[in-house]
């Protein structure tokens, strides 16, 4: 960007009077603290700007990413894109990537502004490199931040590919955060620089809070997959029965309870075929087992029999099992299973119950046996191929029964969990609405202990908020518990020592108590047991490896609680975690935006206030140095003569330097008012024409004025217009080296349109973007060689926008630069600036 300084208003000369003489030395010292003075306050207030900017840049960045992961739940793309995006320019980086971690290996899942060549492995897993990047945060899950790569020793060990991918990047400082879900690395949030330039520690703690909403985005999404994929099944598992049940009524009418079932077919199927009596056995633990029985002979029914029956291919069901083929027997009793060696129950079965014709049909589910039908006649008369086909289709509607309740069974099983999951995600959804929604630190601890201790089943619990400087615990938000207990916590001085809070800080990881009566006794834990509660479970909040606090749910009744709740409480963990760091930073962006204001105000007010104690002596300098050079005090040298000039030429533009930061300071205190009358558009270009002319001259540039001759005449503060004209027009000649600078004014929609182009260097896009900012500079060889403070284009902005127009530039690198601006034609009253 090139720089641009505003050309000041030429001041009227103060001529001393000839019988009084100057104390030089004092001015000049007295102009030089002044200056000294004001570009100290200035410095300081650069300072405070730029913080409080990368403070509200921080917390808007974080308010953008969370919003992003409430609007995209599932889709891990865009938040891992925008994550990057804020993370690269708020830290001021190069490029960035992230990076999940699965099973030892790395896979690249979001980038931005990688260089091509770190772009070869694609989407494919890939190991880390030994002493690298990747392996370093791997191996020790912490942040890793290398000031200068080329320098360290671990990046000189690596592989051959790691040093070639660096040096042609040439990336030279890196930090990577990894995304820790309890212990577990997640993944791992890198950004890089070209320059030797290490992050701040605020910038480093944007990232890890960046890492940490990564992993708060991935459980998320692991969760709602989990919950459509048990949607998808319970979806399949309806269908299939209601598929079911349009075919089999008698399905229909008992669901998931078999044995009417099978009572209802066995007595269907003994009446239609015509058979004595039947039996339907299940095959279940390497045995058949008997499930149903309809019609059998009183003997036969009163004898002794085993609760199941082992294949034996002496008998019908025993060739079922071998050939899962219907086996049909005419007559038994002529059958060689009973001539030759009866087993006990063939003989049971024709001696006992005086069968002759058996008929056993299996009932497969695919290629498994999982039971048989078995109908029996006290004559020899063999079975239709009907009769057998109905048996078939009976015992393939007892498959259909047993497969609808083992669905139905998971179904319940399924329906509970997702009751759970949707419960438990509808918990996560207004936790993070609270997060988003208010800073009210109270509020969003107080939904989500509520959250965690109905969604785990217990009566009560807390959270405690750590005190740095106290080195304790403090009760900060409960749910369920009685005053009395809560007095007597928060009058308890709970510290590391504890021995919950050692444990689970400790471990990094929730921690339960099955029965307190069983634990050691400790002050806490009495306060709790008093209160009638036995099993607790204790989750640590920490960021990285700070303390931020515990969250505890406490219940009534003994006992271990599930890891699905335990996994819960941890996902609740990090949500207050979070809550509480953005609090954090919240009340000190608070406290440092105060700070800033009431120095901004001290700042501005001082500056007004200055005006006259830095334009006199100023004046009296500029006013002696040109008594001087007429020789008002004898003829000077010619060395002299030159001495004097620059001596003037500085103090102008000192002078010139000054009243631009007063006249800033005056619009940022409210101090600067438009002095509204009736001006000509045509005067004033040719008032800066007639004044900036020589300068062009000097640098044989082209000076034209495109001004049509009937322009209307404008109703607005004609001095300060043609200070911004002057502003624009002087700077296009000083960054100018050839060519020609233009005005051009027109009028355009019923306001005025003025421009000034020009054909200089031309500026970047990126330059553009803080052309108008205050004391921002283009950090390129012109913009240093030309000088300036950054104000002039402020200060027009401002002029500008005060008569309720707009101001903007049009430039590409080499292609000259056109400044333009519009305002209304007549200005009522001034627009207010804040």
């Amino acid at each position: 960007m090139r720089l641009r300084r505003t050309i000041g208003r030429k001041p009227a000369k103060a001529r001393p009077s000839k019988t009084a003489k100057p104390k030089r030395s004092n001015v000049s010292n007295a102009a030089r603290r002044t200056s000294s003075s004001v570009a100290e306050l200035q410095d300081q207030v650069s300072a405070l700007t730029r913080e409080l900017a990368e403070g509200r840049e921080q917390q808007t960045a974080t308010s953008e990413v969370l919003q992003v992961i409430s609007s995209s739940p599932g889709d891990l793309q865009p938040v891992f894109a925008t994550m990057l995006e804020k993370a690269v320019r708020i830290c001021d980086a190069k490029f960035g990537a992230l990076y999940i971690h699965e099973q030892g290996k790395f896979r690249l899942v979001a980038e931005h502004d990688v260089p091509e060549f770190f772009k070869v492995r694609g989407s494919d897993p890939f190991e880390p490199a030994p002493g690298g990047l990747l392996d370093v945060t791997m191996r020790t899950k912490r942040t890793v931040h290398e000031a200068d790569l080329a320098a360290t020793r671990s990046f000189a060990d690596s592989r051959p590919r790691m040093v070639e991918a660096t040096e042609l990047a040439k990336v030279r400082t890196i930090v990577a955060v990894p995304m820790l879900r309890e212990d577990d690395l997640v993944g791992v949030f890198g950004v890089f620089r070209r320059e030797v330039f290490p992050f701040s520690d605020k910038q480093i703690a944007l990232l890890q809070n960046f890492a940490a909403q990564a992993v708060i985005a991935i459980e998320n999404a692991r969760l709602l997959k989990e919950l459509r994929q048990r949607t998808d099944d319970l979806t399949e598992s309806l269908e299939q029965q209601t598929a079911t049940a349009e075919v089999l009524q008698v399905i229909s009418s008992s669901p998931g309870d078999l044995e009417p079932v099978f009572a209802k077919m066995l007595e269907n199927a003994v009446h239609i075929c015509d058979a004595s009596f039947g039996s339907i056995y299940r095959w279940e633990a390497d045995a058949f087992q008997l499930v149903a029985r309809h019609n059998p002979p009183p003997a036969y029914a009163e004898s002794p029999k085993p609760s199941d029956y082992h294949p034996d291919e002496r008998t019908p069901l025993g060739r079922l099992f071998k050939t899962k083929q219907a086996i049909h027997v005419t007559d038994l009793s002529v059958d060689p299973s009973y001539v030759e060696q009866p087993a006990p129950e063939i003989a049971a079965v024709v001696e006992v119950a005086g069968v002759r014709t058996v008929l056993a049909v299996p009932m497969m589910r695919e290629s498994e046996l999982i039971g048989a039908f078995i109908l029996f006649r006290q004559e020899v008369r063999p079975f239709t191929d009907k009769q057998i086909e109905l048996v078939q289709n009976f015992a393939a509607q007892a498959v259909i029964a047993i497969e609808n309740a083992r669905l139905l069974t998971e179904l319940h099983h399924r329906t509970d969990e997702l009751g759970r999951s949707v419960g438990e995600l509808r918990a996560l959804g207004e936790v993070s609405q609270a997060v988003n929604s208010t800073l009210e630190l109270e509020t969003v601890l107080s939904t989500i202990v509520a959250k965690a201790a109905q969604l785990s089943s217990t009566e009560a619990g807390a959270i405690y908020v750590f005190d740095d400087l106290q080195r304790e615990f403090h009760l900060r938000a409960t749910y369920g518990m009685e005053q009395e207990m809560i007095d007597a916590l928060t009058q308890r001085h709970i510290g590391l020592d504890d021995p919950n809070a050692t444990l689970a800080l400790g471990r990094h990881e929730p921690i339960q108590i099955a029965d307190l009566k069983e634990q050691a006794p400790s002050a806490v834990n009495e306060i709790i047991l008093r209160a009638g509660y036995r099993a607790l479970l204790v989750a640590p909040l920490l960021r990285g490896e700070e303390i931020v606090g515990l969250l505890v749910v406490r219940r009534r009744t003994p006992g271990a609680f599930p890891q699905n709740t335990v996994d819960l409480i941890q996902t609740f963990a990090a949500q207050s975690a979070l809550a509480i760091q953005n609090a954090r930073l919240f009340h000190e962006i608070e406290d440092k935006s105060r700070q800033l204001e009431e120095a901004s105000e001290h700042k501005s007010q001082f500056l007004a206030n200055m005006s006259h104690e830095l334009r006199t002596p100023l004046n009296a300098i500029l006013g002696y140095t040109e008594l001087m050079a007429d020789g008002a005090y004898g003829e000077p040298s010619e060395k002299m003569q030159d001495v004097l000039k620059r001596l003037e030429a500085n103090g102008r533009h000192l002078l010139g330097l000054i009243n631009d930061v007063l006249d800033l300071s005056k619009i940022e205190a409210g101090q600067l008012v438009l002095e509204l009358s009736d001006y000509s558009v045509q005067d004033i270009a040719q008032a800066v024409r007639s004044a900036l002319e020589p300068l062009a001259v000097d640098k044989k540039l082209a000076f034209k004025v495109e001004v049509p001759a009937r322009l209307p005449p404008g109703h607005g503060d004609g001095r300060r217009l043609m200070q911004v004209l002057i502003n624009l027009v002087g700077n296009a000649i000083k960054f100018t080296d050839a060519g020609e600078v233009v005005i051009k004014a027109e009028v355009n929609n019923g306001a005025f349109y003025v421009s000034v182009r020009d054909t200089g260097p031309g500026i970047s896009a990126a330059d553009q973007a803080k052309l108008f900012q205050e004391f921002q500079q283009a950090d390129n060889a012109i913009t240093k060689k030309k000088g300036g403070t950054g104000l002039g284009l402020a200060i027009s902005k401002r002029i500008i926008e005060m008569h309720g127009g707009r101001i903007w530039v049009q430039s590409q690198p080499g292609q000259g630069s056109t400044f333009a601006f519009t305002l209304p034609i007549t200005v009522e009253r001034q627009v207010g600036t804040e």
